[in-house]
Order: structure tokens, then sequence, then C-alpha cells
């Protein structure tokens, strides 16, 4: 049982190392991209480190941990992988010149892995669409004109602003605001704003337009007095909480009716932001303003997870190397597959197999014997035999004294007889079996001269013996 299991061992053993090799066959036939190194940056094989072993790796490569910009400046020069990888400014990036769903998701350029950046970040900064000298226009999420006074108010205290005064929206108006919807004023007047005239909004007129006749429901004018000079606002976590993720910034601005702002509306903001305030922006990066400029706190990730990495080497020569699409790569996939299999099976049934037999099957067995016999002096027994000595049918011809000196004048019909002898019932013996003197005249051997048993002396038998013995052990009733 133990070769057995040491033979099944040995078979899982080359069977994962097949397996294993196909896996790399599969992988080097079907990846798009490998060895390929522009500007002198290049990617690791296919195994994969954490931030700290990633600049191990490049260290022991004769290189440096590749910075985002060289990644950059080589991915502008065709560089492009499939794999995600670190970079200098613990980031996990994928470089990519050309558009495919298995890499990227058929995004072009320098493609982040998210989660990335601070995981946290105090603030967010959002953007307020349409707003002038802090006022702008919101209708109710169930429709446009739904919204009584009491509602207006409420509206705009959830976006963190007021509603307008009318001097508040004659202001605005003045630097150009303008809208198409009429709105509630703290006044409790509806008011509409035009700067340009429009046959669909206020019948062309311009100006600041009262509606005294709509004094139940309307939209509302709201302001907030951070906007007074800029569409761009920070805000912070809710429910008192000191940061918050990407998506919560995400949620935040969304729930101010605005969005997070981008790096462009962040530095074209009329009125410069506060320095020093590090904040989420559309780009899923965190940024903050420094002496009026927008700097950008670098995208980190979890240092503990795993990627290739980037590395560079300003001496090593540029290799791109040039692939052409195979449409038969199927096919020798398949074949190679195939063949494997079947170098497994030949393997395994060349194992497991020991001539004709089995390995499992193959156990000393004990020979088999007739139940009814047991061993005397050599020679079996029957065992329901007591009287006497069972003679195998072959010895009976050496029981006879003409057959051991080959005398010609033999009766067949004794031979005959000889050879027929078998089993019949329990008066079976050995010698012959027992016989009335009547019957004995016919079971004696009629080439024995004295008419005795083989081996038994005539003198010794009894004349009163009212039994005899046959000679041999055949049936003497012919």
């Amino acid at each position: 049982m133990t070769g057995s299991l040491h033979s099944i061992a040995n078979i899982i053993g080359i069977t994962m190392k097949i397996l294993f090799c196909l896996a790399i066959l599969l992988h080097t036939a079907t990846s798009e991209i490998h060895d390929i190194v522009v500007s002198g940056v290049f990617e690791s094989s296919i195994m994969t480190y954490n931030y700290t072993q990633s600049r191990e790796y490049c260290l022991s490569q004769n290189a440096t941990l590749a910075t985002l910009e060289q990644v950059t400046r080589a991915q502008n020069t065709s560089f492009q992988t499939c794999r995600f990888g670190w970079v200098e400014e613990q980031q996990i990036i994928l470089a990519r010149t050309t558009a495919n769903k298995s890499c990227g998701s058929n995004h072009i350029g320098i493609i982040k892995q998210e989660p990335c950046g601070y995981y946290i970040a105090p603030s967010a900064y959002c953007y307020k669409i349409k707003v002038v000298r802090g006022v702008f226009h919101v209708d109710s999420p169930s429709g446009k004109y739904n919204l009584t006074f009491a509602e207006a108010n409420s509206t705009c205290a959830g976006l963190n602003a007021t509603v307008a005064t009318e001097s508040q929206l004659r202001v605005a108006h003045a630097a150009g605001f303008q809208t198409c919807r009429a709105g509630w004023v703290a006044e409790q007047k509806i008011f509409i704003s035009r700067t340009t005239p429009a046959a669909e909004c206020a019948s062309g007129e311009v100006g600041i337009k009262e509606y005294p006749g709509t004094n139940e429901k309307s939209d509302v004018f709201c302001f907030r007095s951070d906007l007074n000079h800029t569409d761009v606002y920070v805000v912070y976590p809710p429910f008192g909480n000191s940061s918050m993720t990407y998506s919560e910034a995400t949620q935040q601005c969304l729930s101010l009716g605005d969005s997070l702002a981008s790096k462009e509306q962040l530095r074209s903001a009329p009125t410069p932001i506060s320095d020093g305030i590090p904040g989420w922006s559309k780009d899923n990066d965190v940024v903050q303003f420094s002496s009026g400029n927008l700097t950008i706190t670098p995208c980190v990730n979890e240092p503990s997870r795993l990627a290739s990495a980037y590395c560079f080497n300003p001496n090593i020569t540029d290799f791109i190397p040039v692939h052409t699409k195979d449409d038969k790569l199927w096919l020798k996939i398949t074949m190679v597959c195939i063949i494997a299999s079947i170098f497994i099976i030949l393997l395994m049934a060349a194992a497991f197999m020991r001539g004709n037999n089995c390995i499992c099957c193959a156990r000393p067995k004990k020979p088999a014997q007739d139940s009814t016999l047991e061993k005397d002096n050599g020679l079996h027994q029957p065992r329901w035999n007591k009287t006497s000595m069972y003679i195998p049918k072959d010895d009976i011809f050496h029981q006879i004294p003409a057959y051991q000196n080959n005398d010609a004048g033999t009766k067949p019909s004794v031979l005959s007889k000889a050879l027929n002898t078998g089993y019949r019932s329990h008066t079976f013996t050995n010698y012959g079996f027992e016989s009335t003197p009547e019957d004995s005249e016919h079971s004696f051997d009629k080439t024995h001269p004295d008419r005795s048993p083989a081996g038994v002396n005539p003198q010794d038998a009894s004349p009163g013996d009212s039994h005899v013995y046959s000679n041999a052990g055949f049936d003497g009733t012919y």
C-alpha cells in the first residue's frame, strides 16, 4: 500500500508540473507585451511585490524604481504594459498607449489603480454650477415650481445657504445672473431674472420681473456668502467626522447639488482658495493651495499591496518587440494540451501496471486447496475418509506392479478403470475399498499372483476374515 501511495504522489507531482508548464506557455502565448524597454523604463517579470520589495527588485536589476514622470515620458514614447506596477511615488499605475479591454478596460494613458490617494482626507473641493455673487437657483426634487415658501427655506438650509433677498438677487442680476425659471426670495415674493430677451422666458422681457399672482408654490433663489466671488468651495465631513474617503467626498458634493471640482476648475477659480487645506478633487487626487498655487499631493496606495514594478535604468537600450497576430494560436495551445494529457495518461498507466497486473492487485496469494483434503505423510487424504488414504489418479498406476514393470500384458480394462477412478462415496478407500468375499473376486487385481492387496502378505490374512482389501483405489464393481 505504501508503494502505491508513493507512486500516486509521484504521478500527482508530475501532473502539477506539466500543468504549470502549460500555464506558463499559455501566459507567454497570450501576453500582448513583454520585455519592453523604452526611455530606460522596463517592468518586472510576472512576479509581484509590495512597495518595499519592488524597490529592492529594481536595485537587484541595477536600476531604481521609476518615478511617475519617467513612466509618463516612456508612455508618451510608445511604452505600455498590461500589468499594474509600483512607481517611486508609492502609486500603482498602468501605462497604456492603445485601448485594450483586457488591459486597463480600454483606457489610454497613465491609469491609477483604485483605491488610490490618501484613502481619507479632511475635506473636499466642490464646484457650484451657475452661481453669481453667491446666488443660485434651486428647484424641488419633485419637479419645478413645487416648493412652498417654508419648503424653500428648508431646501436652502440643506445646501448650507439661505433664501436670497431681493437685494442680493438684484446684485447678482447686475453681475450677469439670469435664469428661465422664477423663484422665491426672502421677502416671500417670486421673481425671475433676465439679462437677455428670450420669447420663452419672461415673455421676452429683461430685468427683475415679479410674478405677484403665483405666491403659493415656486422654485427658490438661495444665497451663500462663501460663493460671493467664486464657484468653488470647501466641504467637510458630515456628522463630526475628521476625514472622508473619495466616495464620501463625491456624495457630499452631490448632496449640495454640486460635483467635485476638477483641477482646472480649481486653478481658474475667480478668487484664490485658502492655502494649506488638503481636499479631494474630481480626478481622485488630494490637492491643496500653497501661495496661491495648486499642488497635488501624490496619490498613494497601501504599501502592502502586491503589483509588479516599473524600474528605470538610463543605460539600457530601447527594445520594442514586434508582435504579429496569430489566428491559429488557439489551435497550438489545444494541441499542446492534448499531447500533455496523453502523456499523463500513459505515465499513469505505466506507473499503475506491472506486466499485465495492476500493482494494486499484485499481492502474494495463498495457493487454492481442496477444502476436503488434508495432508498425511505427504499425500492428500480426504477429510471424510478415515478408513484409509486417498491416492491421486496419477499415482494409481505406480501402485500396479505390471505397470511399474511395463508389462505389456496389463489389461487395458484395468488401466482404463484406474484412469476413471474418482470419489464416489464415503466407502472409497486408498488401497481399495472394503468388499465382501463375493465381490473381492472381481475387485482384486487379476495380475497380482497371490490375489492379495499390494503390500499385504497373504499369510497374514486370517482365515476367518469376512472382508478383504481391494488392490487399487478404483470402483471394483465392474
